[in-house]
């Protein structure tokens, strides 16, 4: 019953730590990173609902050796060569001394929402909507 705007929406990407290697420097398909140990969001989170979505899409499983509800912690376990991650591009960026891979096909996405009652807009809401959009 809320009323939704989407207010960005986002690529997803792996980041892992400058000494793991993949086929291609800039990109690996979910497949190929199956095998890999996984340091993941915990569940309910919207970055791990896409992931897990993305990748059961894919018909691909994996596992995660570590659950963090902390952008950085995950960056630590990944830069200390612990795991990979999948995140939004833009919180990846934070740590650019990790390498970050594109999907090549089926890429997670993360989408960022504005939900509200239905109804009138309350001004505070509508102020708001007028900063971010």
């Amino acid at each position: 019953g809320l009323v939704t705007k989407v207010l960005a929406r986002e690529e997803m990407v792996l980041a892992a730590a400058p000494a793991r290697s993949f086929a291609r420097p800039d990109e690996v398909t979910l497949a190929e990173t199956a095998g890999l140990p996984f340091v993941d969001f915990a569940p309910g989170w919207a970055v791990r609902q896409a992931v897990d979505r993305a990748y059961r899409s894919a018909g691909v499983e994996r596992g995660a050796v570590f659950e963090v509800n902390d952008i950085v912690a995950a960056a630590e376990l990944v830069r200390h060569d612990l795991g990979v991650c999948v995140m939004p591009e833009s919180i990846a960026a934070r740590s650019p001394d990790l390498p970050l891979r594109r999907s090549a096909r089926q890429a997670p996405h993360w989408d960022v929402l504005l939900a509200r009652p239905p109804g009138p807009v309350p001004p505070a809401v509508a102020a708001l909507l007028r900063h971010l959009t």
